[in-house]
């Protein structure tokens, strides 16, 4: 039976995960598909971009619940079984939004969503806290701050996860489930920065847009 529950958990993870709130915000509020200008990305950040920063924390905020949303009813679904249906919902819900069955399967580059993600997957036992995420939205701050890309503190706060979940997990890393969602931590680490090659790209020819300029449209 335990089939049947990842099943299930990844089914109804990626369909939360597939919801465009960054295109449904562009359309509601100023009637504009968000992929048809800044960086034609589904994301908090373009969508901002395009119809106003004062948006950013309210996509940010429900593009982050679509994916603590799935990991918390996992959570909460693991009485029934031994599976650890919170790594499956968070697998469900971050493909959900990168290949989002609503957009022909295409979609986002995942830091919102992930952000809630690691919010309930790197809860440290000893602590009943996100820890590593917490320490990471921390970095995230930092490099924002000093340079003002969203971009750039999006990889650096993403490579920083998985460290800060070896360093406070310690060795309860090696027993079940903590070392799976380690690999999965890291697996998405290095996903993120292949999504955002473009950015990385457009960061070292100078082009890329900072927080407080307004986006000039670009590929990518």
């Amino acid at each position: 039976m335990d089939w049947l529950w990842i099943i299930g958990t990844l089914t109804a993870a990626y369909l939360v995960g597939s919801i465009p709130f960054g295109l449904i915000a562009g359309k509601v509020i100023k009637g504009v598909d968000i992929r048809e200008h800044g960086s034609r990305n589904i994301g908090a950040t373009n969508a901002a971009r395009v119809i106003g920063w004062k948006w950013f924390p309210i996509v940010l905020m429900l593009d982050a619940l679509k994916g603590a949303g799935p990991c918390l009813a996992g959570m909460w679904l693991m009485q029934y079984t031994t599976v650890d249906l919170v790594l499956f919902a968070a697998i469900g819900a971050l493909l959900g939004h990168l290949y989002s069955v609503y957009l022909k399967f295409k979609g986002g580059k995942g830091v919102a969503t992930g952000l809630g993600v690691v919010l309930v997957l790197t809860v440290v036992p000893e602590f009943h806290a996100p820890l590593p995420a917490l320490c990471a939205l921390g970095v995230f701050a930092l490099i924002m701050f000093v340079t003002r890309y969203v971009s750039a503190a999006s990889i650096v706060a993403a490579l920083t996860i998985p460290a800060f979940y070896y360093a406070w997990l310690g060795g309860v890393m090696l027993t079940d489930p903590y070392q799976w969602r380690f690999v999965f931590l890291c697996v998405v680490s290095l996903f993120v920065v292949v999504k955002h090659r473009g950015n990385i790209r457009r960061i070292m020819a100078g082009s890329e847009p900072r927080v407080g300029r307004k986006a000039e449209a670009h590929n990518g």
